[in-house]
């Protein structure tokens, strides 16, 4: 059973290192562009869009506080119930703002 347990660990450093160096070379080569990144997807596009800004941020600090959690425990972090309905409400937010862009910009029939 310990040898499996090896072997997988081994395969899961294998699979994500790979995942990191396939992002990480499309990020270089120009074909992840950060562009535009939090933009409105509307017709205009002109304006930021809140919603995409604290997404961003909310998914940034979870991750920052597993990552902190992990370096320092050496173990992945059993994660509390209020930071997910955070994340989860902060997801919640944006998909609300999308569907109800959506809604405004769609011409009815």
């Amino acid at each position: 059973m310990e040898l499996l347990r090896t072997i997988a660990r081994y395969e899961a450093i294998i699979l994500l290192s790979a995942l990191g160096a396939v992002i990480v070379f499309k990020f270089f080569s120009g074909g992840i562009t950060m562009r535009n990144l939090l933009r409105e997807k509307t017709g205009t596009g002109a304006a930021v869009s809140a919603a995409r800004v604290q997404l961003l941020l909310f998914t940034l600090a979870m991750a920052f506080y597993v990552l902190s959690q992990v370096v320092e425990t050496r173990t992945f972090p059993e994660i509390e119930t209020k930071y997910l309905l955070i994340l989860g409400g902060s997801h919640s937010v944006f998909l609300g703002a999308k569907g109800v862009l959506s809604l405004l910009s769609s011409e009815p029939r």
